[in-house]
Protein backbone atom coordinates (compact mmCIF):
# COMPACT_ATOMS: atom_id res chain seq x y z
CA UNK A 1 0.00 0.00 0.00
CA UNK A 2 1.26 3.44 -0.70
CA UNK A 3 2.39 5.80 1.75
CA UNK A 4 0.46 9.19 1.53
CA UNK A 5 3.38 11.07 1.63
CA UNK A 6 4.62 9.76 -1.93
CA UNK A 7 1.49 9.13 -3.90
CA UNK A 8 -1.69 11.47 -2.12
CA UNK A 9 -2.15 14.80 -0.77
CA UNK A 10 -2.39 17.98 -2.08
CA UNK A 11 -1.35 18.34 -5.40
CA UNK A 12 1.13 21.30 -5.71
CA UNK A 13 3.89 22.60 -7.52
CA UNK A 14 5.01 25.09 -5.20
CA UNK A 15 8.24 25.84 -4.73
CA UNK A 16 9.21 25.20 -0.68
CA UNK A 17 12.70 27.11 0.87
CA UNK A 18 15.40 24.80 1.89
CA UNK A 19 13.56 21.49 0.97
CA UNK A 20 15.40 18.21 0.09
CA UNK A 21 15.34 16.00 -3.52
CA UNK A 22 13.23 13.63 -1.97
CA UNK A 23 10.75 16.58 -1.28
CA UNK A 24 10.77 17.85 -4.22
CA UNK A 25 10.39 14.58 -5.90
CA UNK A 26 7.14 13.71 -3.84
CA UNK A 27 5.62 16.92 -5.14
CA UNK A 28 6.07 16.43 -8.27
CA UNK A 29 4.59 12.85 -8.07
CA UNK A 30 1.38 14.01 -6.23
CA UNK A 31 0.99 16.46 -9.17
CA UNK A 32 0.69 13.76 -11.55
CA UNK A 33 -2.62 12.26 -9.83
CA UNK A 34 -1.90 8.89 -9.88
CA UNK A 35 -4.77 7.89 -7.44
CA UNK A 36 -7.25 10.60 -8.89
CA UNK A 37 -9.76 10.60 -11.59
CA UNK A 38 -8.93 9.45 -14.21
CA UNK A 39 -6.10 7.55 -13.15
CA UNK A 40 -6.36 4.85 -10.16
CA UNK A 41 -9.03 2.99 -8.84
CA UNK A 42 -12.66 4.35 -8.59
CA UNK A 43 -15.90 4.40 -9.50
CA UNK A 44 -15.38 4.51 -12.94
CA UNK A 45 -13.35 1.47 -13.59
CA UNK A 46 -14.96 -0.48 -10.31
CA UNK A 47 -16.43 -3.00 -12.66
CA UNK A 48 -13.75 -3.75 -14.42
CA UNK A 49 -10.79 -3.46 -11.24
CA UNK A 50 -13.67 -6.22 -9.71
CA UNK A 51 -14.10 -8.32 -12.74
CA UNK A 52 -10.26 -8.78 -13.12
CA UNK A 53 -10.42 -10.64 -9.15
CA UNK A 54 -13.61 -12.61 -10.05
CA UNK A 55 -15.29 -13.46 -13.54
CA UNK A 56 -18.79 -12.39 -13.99
CA UNK A 57 -20.67 -11.98 -17.58
CA UNK A 58 -20.38 -8.56 -19.54
CA UNK A 59 -24.24 -7.37 -18.83
CA UNK A 60 -22.84 -7.59 -14.90
CA UNK A 61 -19.94 -5.91 -15.53
CA UNK A 62 -20.92 -2.67 -17.55
CA UNK A 63 -22.03 0.23 -15.61
CA UNK A 64 -23.50 3.02 -17.16
CA UNK A 65 -21.62 5.61 -15.13
CA UNK A 66 -17.98 4.23 -15.75
CA UNK A 67 -15.82 5.62 -18.79
CA UNK A 68 -13.83 3.06 -21.08
CA UNK A 69 -10.03 3.44 -21.44
CA UNK A 70 -9.68 4.80 -24.34
CA UNK A 71 -12.09 8.09 -23.23
CA UNK A 72 -9.80 8.35 -20.34
CA UNK A 73 -6.54 7.91 -22.19
CA UNK A 74 -8.15 11.06 -24.09
CA UNK A 75 -8.78 13.25 -21.09
CA UNK A 76 -4.61 12.48 -20.10
CA UNK A 77 -3.55 13.35 -23.84
CA UNK A 78 -5.94 15.09 -25.82
CA UNK A 79 -4.58 18.88 -26.02
CA UNK A 80 -6.56 21.16 -24.21
CA UNK A 81 -8.34 18.42 -21.22
CA UNK A 82 -7.78 19.49 -18.25
CA UNK A 83 -5.96 16.68 -17.06
CA UNK A 84 -3.53 17.06 -19.55
CA UNK A 85 0.04 18.16 -17.75
CA UNK A 86 0.70 21.79 -18.20
CA UNK A 87 4.60 21.38 -18.56
CA UNK A 88 6.44 18.96 -20.77
CA UNK A 89 6.97 15.72 -19.13
CA UNK A 90 9.38 12.73 -20.17
CA UNK A 91 7.91 9.48 -21.69
CA UNK A 92 8.29 8.18 -18.48
CA UNK A 93 5.94 10.53 -17.15
CA UNK A 94 2.95 10.47 -19.55
CA UNK A 95 3.59 6.06 -19.40
CA UNK A 96 3.15 5.67 -16.01
CA UNK A 97 -0.33 8.13 -16.23
CA UNK A 98 -1.59 5.90 -18.96
CA UNK A 99 -0.59 2.57 -16.60
CA UNK A 100 -2.53 4.24 -13.79
CA UNK A 101 -5.48 3.98 -16.12
CA UNK A 102 -5.03 0.42 -17.95
CA UNK A 103 -3.50 -1.13 -14.75
CA UNK A 104 -3.67 1.04 -11.85
CA UNK A 105 -3.35 -1.76 -9.28
CA UNK A 106 0.58 -2.08 -10.19
CA UNK A 107 0.91 1.52 -9.12
CA UNK A 108 2.67 0.71 -6.04
CA UNK A 109 5.35 2.52 -3.70
CA UNK A 110 8.16 -0.42 -5.07
CA UNK A 111 6.66 -0.26 -8.47
CA UNK A 112 7.70 3.75 -8.82
CA UNK A 113 11.00 3.36 -7.19
CA UNK A 114 11.94 0.77 -9.53
CA UNK A 115 9.91 2.32 -12.65
CA UNK A 116 11.65 5.96 -13.05
CA UNK A 117 15.32 5.55 -14.49
CA UNK A 118 15.30 9.68 -15.35
CA UNK A 119 14.10 12.24 -13.01
CA UNK A 120 14.24 16.04 -13.42
CA UNK A 121 13.90 18.49 -10.24
CA UNK A 122 14.74 21.91 -11.86
CA UNK A 123 14.08 24.95 -10.20
CA UNK A 124 12.68 24.00 -6.74
CA UNK A 125 15.05 25.22 -4.20
CA UNK A 126 16.67 22.09 -3.58
CA UNK A 127 19.70 22.65 -1.01
CA UNK A 128 20.09 19.12 -0.10
CA UNK A 129 20.33 15.75 -1.61
CA UNK A 130 19.19 13.25 1.12
CA UNK A 131 19.66 9.62 1.17
CA UNK A 132 16.06 8.96 0.38
CA UNK A 133 17.13 8.78 -3.38
CA UNK A 134 18.87 5.78 -2.85
CA UNK A 135 15.37 3.93 -2.79
CA UNK A 136 15.43 4.72 -6.97
CA UNK A 137 17.58 1.33 -7.34
CA UNK A 138 17.33 1.81 -11.33
CA UNK A 139 17.90 5.60 -11.73
CA UNK A 140 20.10 6.27 -14.45
CA UNK A 141 19.71 9.60 -14.90
CA UNK A 142 19.41 12.88 -12.62
CA UNK A 143 19.05 16.23 -13.33
CA UNK A 144 19.42 18.79 -10.70
CA UNK A 145 20.05 22.04 -12.26
CA UNK A 146 19.12 25.81 -11.10
CA UNK A 147 18.11 24.70 -7.61
CA UNK A 148 20.30 26.10 -4.54
CA UNK A 149 23.01 23.00 -3.62
CA UNK A 150 26.06 24.42 -2.37
CA UNK A 151 27.49 20.33 -2.08
CA UNK A 152 26.31 16.92 -3.36
CA UNK A 153 27.21 13.96 -1.41
CA UNK A 154 28.21 11.26 -3.38
CA UNK A 155 27.22 8.69 -0.66
CA UNK A 156 23.55 9.39 -1.26
CA UNK A 157 23.81 9.38 -5.08
CA UNK A 158 22.02 5.89 -6.63
CA UNK A 159 25.19 3.74 -8.04
CA UNK A 160 23.36 2.70 -11.06
CA UNK A 161 23.68 6.72 -12.24
CA UNK A 162 25.13 7.50 -16.03
CA UNK A 163 24.23 10.96 -16.26
CA UNK A 164 24.12 13.48 -13.26
CA UNK A 165 23.47 17.42 -14.04
CA UNK A 166 24.30 19.55 -11.50
CA UNK A 167 24.41 23.05 -13.55
CA UNK A 168 23.20 26.89 -12.13
CA UNK A 169 23.52 26.21 -8.62
CA UNK A 170 26.49 27.33 -6.20
CA UNK A 171 28.80 24.34 -6.19
CA UNK A 172 32.33 25.37 -4.75
CA UNK A 173 33.79 22.44 -3.65
CA UNK A 174 33.57 19.12 -5.23
CA UNK A 175 35.15 16.98 -2.57
CA UNK A 176 31.78 15.82 -0.96
CA UNK A 177 30.88 14.55 -4.65
CA UNK A 178 33.55 12.66 -4.80
CA UNK A 179 33.50 10.54 -1.36
CA UNK A 180 31.93 7.81 -3.28
CA UNK A 181 30.81 8.76 -6.53
CA UNK A 182 28.74 6.47 -9.38
CA UNK A 183 31.28 4.18 -10.94
CA UNK A 184 29.06 3.94 -14.03
CA UNK A 185 28.95 8.42 -14.41
CA UNK A 186 29.08 8.78 -18.09
CA UNK A 187 28.37 12.61 -18.19
CA UNK A 188 28.60 15.20 -15.37
CA UNK A 189 27.14 18.71 -15.82
CA UNK A 190 29.24 21.58 -13.40
CA UNK A 191 28.19 24.31 -15.53
CA UNK A 192 27.31 27.83 -13.90
CA UNK A 193 28.77 26.77 -10.65
CA UNK A 194 30.95 28.71 -8.49
CA UNK A 195 33.65 26.49 -8.48
CA UNK A 196 37.11 28.54 -8.46
CA UNK A 197 39.91 27.08 -6.68
CA UNK A 198 42.71 25.46 -8.66
CA UNK A 199 42.77 22.39 -6.18
CA UNK A 200 39.45 21.70 -6.97
CA UNK A 201 41.37 20.05 -10.39
CA UNK A 202 42.62 17.28 -7.65
CA UNK A 203 39.21 15.71 -7.85
CA UNK A 204 38.99 15.43 -12.12
CA UNK A 205 40.56 12.14 -12.47
CA UNK A 206 40.33 8.61 -13.32
CA UNK A 207 40.61 8.17 -9.96
CA UNK A 208 37.10 9.20 -9.28
CA UNK A 209 35.47 9.58 -12.64
CA UNK A 210 36.87 6.18 -14.61
CA UNK A 211 34.12 6.11 -17.41
CA UNK A 212 33.78 9.92 -17.95
CA UNK A 213 33.05 10.69 -21.31
CA UNK A 214 31.21 14.54 -21.34
CA UNK A 215 33.00 16.76 -19.03
CA UNK A 216 30.46 20.38 -18.58
CA UNK A 217 32.80 23.25 -16.57
CA UNK A 218 31.77 25.91 -18.45
CA UNK A 219 31.08 29.31 -16.90
CA UNK A 220 33.00 28.86 -13.65
CA UNK A 221 36.12 30.49 -12.38
CA UNK A 222 39.07 28.44 -13.34
CA UNK A 223 41.87 30.27 -14.31
CA UNK A 224 44.98 28.02 -14.31
CA UNK A 225 44.77 25.83 -17.53
CA UNK A 226 47.97 23.88 -17.58
CA UNK A 227 46.97 22.32 -13.80
CA UNK A 228 43.26 21.35 -15.38
CA UNK A 229 44.61 19.65 -18.39
CA UNK A 230 47.17 17.73 -16.48
CA UNK A 231 44.33 16.56 -14.38
CA UNK A 232 41.90 15.60 -17.15
CA UNK A 233 44.37 13.84 -19.46
CA UNK A 234 43.82 10.75 -17.18
CA UNK A 235 40.13 10.49 -18.16
CA UNK A 236 40.73 7.96 -21.04
CA UNK A 237 37.26 7.54 -22.29
CA UNK A 238 36.71 11.53 -21.94
CA UNK A 239 35.46 12.68 -25.48
CA UNK A 240 33.30 16.03 -24.91
CA UNK A 241 34.80 18.67 -22.55
CA UNK A 242 32.90 22.34 -22.48
CA UNK A 243 35.52 25.03 -20.41
CA UNK A 244 33.65 28.23 -21.99
CA UNK A 245 33.39 30.95 -19.77
CA UNK A 246 36.27 30.04 -17.38
CA UNK A 247 39.15 32.84 -17.42
CA UNK A 248 41.34 30.08 -18.26
CA UNK A 249 39.96 29.96 -21.96
CA UNK A 250 41.25 33.96 -22.19
CA UNK A 251 44.76 32.46 -23.28
CA UNK A 252 45.93 33.04 -26.18
CA UNK A 253 47.07 29.25 -27.04
CA UNK A 254 43.98 27.48 -24.67
CA UNK A 255 41.97 25.85 -27.39
CA UNK A 256 45.29 24.46 -29.57
CA UNK A 257 47.23 23.51 -25.88
CA UNK A 258 44.01 21.22 -25.02
CA UNK A 259 43.38 19.79 -28.29
CA UNK A 260 46.76 18.43 -28.30
CA UNK A 261 46.99 17.47 -24.51
CA UNK A 262 43.58 15.27 -24.77
CA UNK A 263 44.45 12.84 -27.98
CA UNK A 264 41.03 11.86 -27.47
CA UNK A 265 38.92 14.76 -27.41
CA UNK A 266 36.56 14.93 -29.95
CA UNK A 267 33.93 18.08 -29.34
CA UNK A 268 35.52 21.39 -27.30
CA UNK A 269 33.43 23.40 -26.19
CA UNK A 270 30.58 22.50 -28.44
CA UNK A 271 32.85 22.71 -31.43
CA UNK A 272 33.83 19.88 -33.23
CA UNK A 273 37.32 18.90 -33.54
CA UNK A 274 38.64 18.46 -37.16
CA UNK A 275 41.87 16.47 -38.18
CA UNK A 276 43.32 19.58 -39.45
CA UNK A 277 42.92 21.49 -36.45
CA UNK A 278 44.64 18.70 -34.46
CA UNK A 279 47.73 18.92 -37.01
CA UNK A 280 48.05 22.75 -37.07
CA UNK A 281 48.19 22.48 -32.83
CA UNK A 282 50.59 19.16 -32.86
CA UNK A 283 53.37 19.77 -30.39
CA UNK A 284 51.69 22.80 -28.17
CA UNK A 285 51.71 20.48 -25.42
CA UNK A 286 55.66 19.72 -25.22
CA UNK A 287 55.76 23.75 -25.34
CA UNK A 288 53.84 24.02 -22.47
CA UNK A 289 56.81 26.52 -20.87
CA UNK A 290 57.14 28.76 -23.00
CA UNK A 291 53.39 29.50 -23.38
CA UNK A 292 52.03 32.41 -22.16
CA UNK A 293 49.53 32.26 -19.16
CA UNK A 294 48.22 36.06 -20.19
CA UNK A 295 45.31 37.58 -22.09
CA UNK A 296 45.77 39.57 -24.97
CA UNK A 297 43.17 42.02 -26.20
CA UNK A 298 43.43 44.39 -29.18
CA UNK A 299 41.14 47.43 -29.02
CA UNK A 300 40.67 49.19 -32.31
CA UNK A 301 38.57 52.83 -32.59
CA UNK A 302 37.41 53.76 -36.05
CA UNK A 303 35.07 56.54 -37.20
CA UNK A 304 33.25 59.38 -35.20
CA UNK A 305 30.88 60.69 -37.07
CA UNK A 306 27.80 63.46 -35.88
CA UNK A 307 29.87 66.17 -33.84
CA UNK A 308 28.26 69.56 -35.03
CA UNK A 309 30.65 71.39 -36.64
CA UNK A 310 32.34 74.46 -34.01
CA UNK A 311 32.92 76.71 -36.64
CA UNK A 312 29.16 77.55 -37.08
CA UNK A 313 29.37 78.27 -33.42
CA UNK A 314 32.23 80.18 -33.06
CA UNK A 315 31.66 82.50 -35.94
CA UNK A 316 28.15 83.56 -34.36
CA UNK A 317 29.26 84.11 -31.08
CA UNK A 318 32.80 86.07 -31.90
CA UNK A 319 33.26 89.36 -34.01
CA UNK A 320 36.73 90.25 -32.66
CA UNK A 321 40.07 88.94 -33.98
CA UNK A 322 40.90 87.63 -30.81
CA UNK A 323 41.00 84.71 -29.24
CA UNK A 324 41.37 82.39 -32.18
CA UNK A 325 39.37 79.53 -31.12
CA UNK A 326 40.25 75.47 -32.03
CA UNK A 327 38.05 72.69 -31.03
CA UNK A 328 39.79 69.48 -31.11
CA UNK A 329 38.06 65.87 -30.55
CA UNK A 330 39.13 62.50 -28.71
CA UNK A 331 37.38 59.74 -27.88
CA UNK A 332 38.32 57.92 -24.04
CA UNK A 333 38.24 54.37 -22.73
CA UNK A 334 38.29 52.76 -19.77
CA UNK A 335 40.11 49.34 -19.37
CA UNK A 336 41.15 47.01 -17.07
CA UNK A 337 45.07 47.24 -15.58
CA UNK A 338 46.90 44.45 -13.61
CA UNK A 339 47.59 45.66 -10.41
CA UNK A 340 49.75 44.48 -7.30
CA UNK A 341 47.69 42.91 -4.17
CA UNK A 342 48.74 45.49 -2.15
CA UNK A 343 47.34 48.41 -4.22
CA UNK A 344 44.19 46.66 -3.09
CA UNK A 345 42.02 48.19 0.29
CA UNK A 346 43.77 47.70 3.20
CA UNK A 347 41.15 45.75 5.04
CA UNK A 348 41.47 42.58 2.65
CA UNK A 349 45.19 41.37 3.64
CA UNK A 350 44.11 42.49 7.23
CA UNK A 351 40.89 39.82 7.11
CA UNK A 352 43.55 37.13 5.52
CA UNK A 353 46.03 38.00 7.89
CA UNK A 354 43.47 37.57 11.27
CA UNK A 355 40.65 35.14 10.02
CA UNK A 356 42.08 32.64 8.59
CA UNK A 357 39.52 30.42 6.16
CA UNK A 358 38.69 26.60 7.73
CA UNK A 359 36.29 25.29 4.89
CA UNK A 360 36.88 25.22 1.24
CA UNK A 361 33.14 27.85 0.90
CA UNK A 362 34.97 29.87 3.07
CA UNK A 363 38.19 30.05 0.97
CA UNK A 364 36.26 30.62 -1.78
CA UNK A 365 34.62 33.43 -0.53
CA UNK A 366 38.01 34.92 0.49
CA UNK A 367 39.02 34.47 -2.74
CA UNK A 368 36.37 35.88 -4.76
CA UNK A 369 36.45 38.88 -2.22
CA UNK A 370 40.06 39.42 -3.45
CA UNK A 371 39.57 39.05 -6.84
CA UNK A 372 36.40 40.36 -8.22
CA UNK A 373 37.86 44.27 -7.27
CA UNK A 374 38.99 44.88 -10.82
CA UNK A 375 41.89 48.15 -11.66
CA UNK A 376 41.06 49.94 -13.97
CA UNK A 377 42.53 53.34 -16.26
CA UNK A 378 41.53 55.58 -18.77
CA UNK A 379 43.10 55.43 -22.51
CA UNK A 380 42.89 57.81 -24.99
CA UNK A 381 42.86 58.59 -28.64
CA UNK A 382 44.72 61.49 -30.59
CA UNK A 383 43.25 64.73 -30.18
CA UNK A 384 42.37 65.56 -33.71
CA UNK A 385 40.40 68.30 -35.19
CA UNK A 386 36.51 68.88 -36.47
CA UNK A 387 35.22 66.73 -39.40
CA UNK A 388 32.09 65.34 -40.80
CA UNK A 389 33.77 61.77 -39.94
CA UNK A 390 36.72 61.61 -37.82
CA UNK A 391 38.56 58.76 -38.38
CA UNK A 392 40.95 57.50 -35.43
CA UNK A 393 42.47 54.57 -36.31
CA UNK A 394 43.54 53.85 -33.10
CA UNK A 395 45.50 50.48 -32.24
CA UNK A 396 46.00 48.95 -28.68
CA UNK A 397 47.28 45.99 -27.27
CA UNK A 398 46.92 45.49 -23.44
CA UNK A 399 48.31 42.42 -21.76
CA UNK A 400 46.04 40.90 -18.90
CA UNK A 401 47.81 38.77 -16.44
CA UNK A 402 44.94 38.59 -14.19
CA UNK A 403 42.27 36.48 -15.69
CA UNK A 404 39.64 36.20 -12.59
CA UNK A 405 39.31 40.46 -12.38
CA UNK A 406 39.32 40.22 -16.00
CA UNK A 407 36.52 38.33 -16.56
CA UNK A 408 34.27 40.49 -13.89
CA UNK A 409 35.09 43.42 -15.95
CA UNK A 410 34.20 41.87 -19.29
CA UNK A 411 30.82 40.73 -17.82
CA UNK A 412 30.41 44.61 -16.28
CA UNK A 413 31.56 45.92 -20.05
CA UNK A 414 33.69 49.18 -20.41
CA UNK A 415 33.12 53.11 -20.80
CA UNK A 416 33.43 54.85 -24.20
CA UNK A 417 33.49 58.65 -23.73
CA UNK A 418 33.43 61.00 -26.30
CA UNK A 419 35.71 64.88 -25.46
CA UNK A 420 35.78 68.21 -26.91
CA UNK A 421 38.50 70.64 -26.26
CA UNK A 422 38.26 74.34 -26.56
CA UNK A 423 41.21 76.07 -26.94
CA UNK A 424 41.67 80.14 -26.96
CA UNK A 425 45.03 81.34 -28.32
CA UNK A 426 46.01 85.03 -27.59
CA UNK A 427 48.95 87.28 -28.59
CA UNK A 428 52.20 87.04 -26.53
CA UNK A 429 51.58 90.85 -25.64
CA UNK A 430 48.64 91.50 -24.06
CA UNK A 431 47.54 95.23 -25.19
CA UNK A 432 48.40 93.46 -29.10
CA UNK A 433 45.00 92.22 -29.16
CA UNK A 434 43.58 95.84 -28.64
CA UNK A 435 45.84 96.68 -31.44
CA UNK A 436 44.34 94.21 -34.06
CA UNK A 437 40.97 96.35 -33.86
CA UNK A 438 41.94 99.52 -34.99
CA UNK A 439 44.27 98.27 -38.31
CA UNK A 440 41.06 96.85 -39.26
CA UNK A 441 39.35 100.04 -39.86
CA UNK A 442 41.79 101.16 -42.31
CA UNK A 443 39.83 100.58 -45.43
CA UNK A 444 36.45 101.60 -44.60
CA UNK A 445 34.27 98.66 -45.92
CA UNK A 446 36.92 95.74 -44.87
CA UNK A 447 34.23 94.35 -41.89
CA UNK A 448 31.29 94.61 -44.01
CA UNK A 449 33.50 92.47 -46.42
CA UNK A 450 34.00 89.92 -43.64
CA UNK A 451 30.49 89.86 -42.63
CA UNK A 452 29.43 88.58 -45.85
CA UNK A 453 32.16 86.02 -46.22
CA UNK A 454 31.03 85.01 -43.13
CA UNK A 455 27.39 84.58 -44.10
CA UNK A 456 28.21 83.20 -46.96
CA UNK A 457 30.75 80.37 -45.67
CA UNK A 458 28.41 79.55 -42.81
CA UNK A 459 29.02 75.87 -41.67
CA UNK A 460 32.35 75.44 -43.61
CA UNK A 461 35.95 76.18 -42.49
CA UNK A 462 36.70 78.31 -44.72
CA UNK A 463 37.04 81.34 -42.23
CA UNK A 464 39.11 79.65 -39.75
CA UNK A 465 41.76 78.68 -42.12
CA UNK A 466 42.13 82.27 -43.24
CA UNK A 467 42.44 83.10 -39.84
CA UNK A 468 45.17 80.83 -39.03
CA UNK A 469 47.16 81.71 -41.93
CA UNK A 470 47.37 85.40 -40.95
CA UNK A 471 48.59 84.78 -37.36
CA UNK A 472 51.31 81.40 -36.44
CA UNK A 473 49.35 80.09 -33.64
CA UNK A 474 52.98 79.10 -32.49
CA UNK A 475 53.70 82.52 -31.41
CA UNK A 476 50.62 82.92 -29.44
CA UNK A 477 49.56 81.95 -25.95
CA UNK A 478 47.15 79.09 -25.22
CA UNK A 479 45.02 78.77 -22.64
CA UNK A 480 44.41 75.44 -20.75
CA UNK A 481 42.27 73.51 -23.11
CA UNK A 482 38.47 73.52 -21.71
CA UNK A 483 37.56 69.72 -21.72
CA UNK A 484 33.48 68.90 -22.70
CA UNK A 485 32.08 65.27 -22.69
CA UNK A 486 30.20 65.50 -25.63
CA UNK A 487 28.32 61.81 -24.58
CA UNK A 488 29.40 58.44 -23.07
CA UNK A 489 27.81 54.74 -23.21
CA UNK A 490 28.74 51.78 -21.99
CA UNK A 491 30.26 49.25 -24.07
CA UNK A 492 28.84 45.25 -23.47
CA UNK A 493 31.42 42.69 -23.87
CA UNK A 494 30.14 39.46 -21.98
CA UNK A 495 29.54 37.83 -25.20
CA UNK A 496 34.02 37.79 -25.24
CA UNK A 497 33.50 35.69 -22.29
CA UNK A 498 30.99 33.03 -23.72
CA UNK A 499 33.36 32.60 -26.89
CA UNK A 500 33.14 34.77 -29.21
CA UNK A 501 36.72 36.11 -30.13
CA UNK A 502 35.81 39.51 -31.46
CA UNK A 503 32.84 42.00 -30.50
CA UNK A 504 32.16 44.97 -32.67
CA UNK A 505 30.15 47.87 -31.69
CA UNK A 506 28.73 50.91 -33.32
CA UNK A 507 27.94 53.27 -30.01
CA UNK A 508 25.36 55.74 -30.44
CA UNK A 509 25.05 58.45 -28.02
CA UNK A 510 22.49 60.08 -29.06
CA UNK A 511 22.17 63.95 -31.36
CA UNK A 512 24.11 66.73 -30.15
CA UNK A 513 22.32 69.92 -30.46
CA UNK A 514 24.44 72.86 -30.02
CA UNK A 515 23.24 76.77 -29.17
CA UNK A 516 22.59 78.32 -32.35
CA UNK A 517 20.46 75.20 -33.49
CA UNK A 518 18.61 75.10 -30.23
CA UNK A 519 18.03 78.96 -31.12
CA UNK A 520 17.13 78.52 -34.46
CA UNK A 521 14.63 75.69 -33.51
CA UNK A 522 12.79 77.71 -30.51
CA UNK A 523 12.50 81.03 -33.42
CA UNK A 524 10.98 78.53 -35.75
CA UNK A 525 8.38 77.65 -33.31
CA UNK A 526 7.33 80.89 -32.32
CA UNK A 527 7.33 82.46 -35.69
CA UNK A 528 6.20 79.50 -37.29
CA UNK A 529 3.50 80.29 -39.78
CA UNK A 530 4.60 83.61 -39.76
CA UNK A 531 7.74 82.68 -41.91
CA UNK A 532 5.76 80.31 -43.96
CA UNK A 533 3.37 83.00 -45.71
CA UNK A 534 6.50 85.30 -45.89
CA UNK A 535 8.50 82.83 -47.84
CA UNK A 536 5.04 82.18 -49.99
CA UNK A 537 4.86 85.70 -50.49
CA UNK A 538 7.95 86.25 -51.78
CA UNK A 539 8.08 83.25 -53.79
CA UNK A 540 4.61 84.35 -55.44
CA UNK A 541 6.23 88.27 -56.09
CA UNK A 542 9.79 86.30 -57.85
CA UNK A 543 7.85 84.34 -59.78
CA UNK A 544 6.16 87.41 -61.39
CA UNK A 545 9.20 89.27 -61.90
CA UNK A 546 11.35 86.09 -63.18
CA UNK A 547 8.64 86.22 -65.57
CA UNK A 548 9.43 90.01 -67.37
CA UNK A 549 13.27 89.35 -67.19
CA UNK A 550 15.47 88.24 -69.66
CA UNK A 551 17.74 86.37 -67.33
CA UNK A 552 14.49 83.62 -65.85
CA UNK A 553 16.64 80.65 -65.95
CA UNK A 554 19.30 82.16 -64.29
CA UNK A 555 16.63 83.54 -61.17
CA UNK A 556 15.09 80.61 -61.38
CA UNK A 557 18.41 78.48 -60.47
CA UNK A 558 19.32 80.90 -57.95
CA UNK A 559 15.92 80.44 -56.36
CA UNK A 560 16.00 76.37 -56.18
CA UNK A 561 19.17 76.80 -54.63
CA UNK A 562 17.89 78.77 -51.59
CA UNK A 563 15.27 75.56 -51.22
CA UNK A 564 17.78 73.87 -48.94
CA UNK A 565 18.14 76.23 -47.00
CA UNK A 566 14.54 77.18 -46.14
CA UNK A 567 14.13 73.66 -45.05
CA UNK A 568 17.92 73.19 -43.15
CA UNK A 569 16.32 73.99 -39.67
CA UNK A 570 14.14 71.20 -39.96
CA UNK A 571 16.49 68.79 -41.30
CA UNK A 572 17.26 65.36 -39.16
CA UNK A 573 20.68 65.80 -37.30
CA UNK A 574 22.94 62.90 -37.23
CA UNK A 575 23.35 61.06 -34.15
CA UNK A 576 27.08 61.36 -32.45
CA UNK A 577 28.25 57.21 -33.26
CA UNK A 578 31.93 55.83 -32.51
CA UNK A 579 32.85 52.76 -34.30
CA UNK A 580 35.27 50.51 -31.33
CA UNK A 581 36.01 46.75 -31.68
CA UNK A 582 37.66 44.49 -28.76
CA UNK A 583 39.42 41.40 -29.83
CA UNK A 584 40.75 38.28 -27.82
CA UNK A 585 44.34 37.52 -30.01
CA UNK A 586 44.90 33.86 -29.89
Amino acid sequence: MLRPCLMCGPHSNNKMPGTTVCEALTRQLQALGLTSFPCGPGSWNKSRLLSRKTPCSDWESSDTEEESQDDLKDLLLQHGSPWQLDDDRSLETQHIRVLAVTCPELITEQFIYSYFRSLRVVDQEVTDVDDGLLKFYNLEELVLSANKLKTVYSCNLPRSLKVLELCSNYISSLGDLTVSPPPGLQHLGLAYNKIQLSSESLYLTAEFWPNLVSLDLSFNDLTDLFDLISRLCTLDKLRILVLQGNPLTFIPDYRGYTIDSLKKLCVLDDISILPDEKHKNAGLFKQKESLDNKAKLFVHIGKVQGIPNPSIVSESQTTDEYPITAFNYRVCYEFIEDQNRGQQPECQPEKCKFQQPTTSEERVMLLHSLTSYFHTGIYESDSLPWSEVIDYQYNKVHTIADLLPLKSFLLSGMTLTVTEEKILSWPQDADQSTAVPKLDKKGGGKDKEKEKARSSSRGSKAGLKSKKKKENLDELRHDPPVVRTLGSVNVPLESLVSGEIQTFNLCNFGTLVTDTDQHGNDKVLRDGKKNKEQKLKAGRESVETHKTSHSSAKEKNKDSNLKPTEDEPQSALTPLTAEITVTFLH
